[in-house]
């Protein structure tokens, strides 16, 4: 799925000054521990309803209290933990997509511009998917999912649908694959998505890059590459020919 978000989407986005501030809020454990709470009161609240019948008011009280207030604890710890995590959220995509604040910004200014595409391997347009989706922007690419990594336009070297990528079992799996010059960073969703979606996202890609490599295997001047199991090659091709066209 490939789109253009409109004005009421990326205000939505935007919410908090930062579309990567808002995807990033996507993971955490905290919210797992606010899920947990969120289960464990209203649980105590219905057995004390239940029970005030049969064991009394008071006690009743006392069984609502011994699983409701561990879920208040936990409520408040995930709260703490995850605003702790979101403090930290610009040294998260600088650590995964060694780019800079004044970059990450820029990718934000960005976002706002008309042409901005948000792209995802499944259907749905609600908040927590909103948060999971990919962004094509003029001079960046964040991936989707939920770890923060962003590469520059120009520094993307491959992106690609294959479904020939080589299990260590010997078979083979469907794979979205993506890689740019730092070759200890890379991007790879593998059985996800239908195929027209996943060629919709290279189309999409390479509309914006005619640079990026879009085939798992292809031959250029006589000698043959595969951008799966030899992507160092791969590469260096790439370099050499934009230094060509410098």
């Amino acid at each position: 799925m490939v789109f253009e978000p409109d004005a009421r989407m990326k205000g939505k986005m935007l919410k908090d000054g930062s579309v990567l501030k808002f995807m990033y809020s996507v993971a955490g454990a905290g919210k797992g521990l606010v899920a947990m709470g969120a289960m464990l009161v209203p649980i105590g609240i219905l057995l004390a309803v239940a029970l005030a019948g049969i064991m009394g008011t008071a006690q009743a009280v006392v069984v609502a209290t011994v699983i409701g207030v561990p879920g208040l604890l936990l409520i408040i710890a995930g709260m703490m933990l995850q605003n702790r995590r979101m403090s930290n959220w610009m040294k998260a995509y600088q650590k995964n997509s060694g780019l800079s604040e004044d970059e990450l910004r820029r990718f934000d200014d960005e976002f706002r511009q008309p042409g901005t595409l948000l792209f995802a391997l499944e259907k749905g347009k609600d908040t927590n998917s909103l948060k999971k989706m990919g962004v094509i922007t003029s001079h960046y690419v964040k991936f989707p999912g939920i770890v923060p990594y962003i590469l520059r336009q120009e520094e993307l070297v491959a992106f690609f649908y294959t479904r020939k990528y080589l299990c260590g079992d010997g078979g083979y799996d469907k794979a979205l694959i993506a890689y740019g010059t730092d070759k200890e960073r890379g991007f790879m969703a593998r059985e996800q998505g239908n195929e027209k979606t996943n060629m919709e996202i290279v189309e999409a890609i390479a509309s914006r890059n005619p640079m990026v490599i879009t085939d798992h295997h292809f031959v250029y001047e006589g000698k043959e590459y595969d951008a799966v199991r030899r992507p160092e090659e791969v590469i260096d091709l790439h370099e050499r020919i934009r230094r060509q066209q410098a």
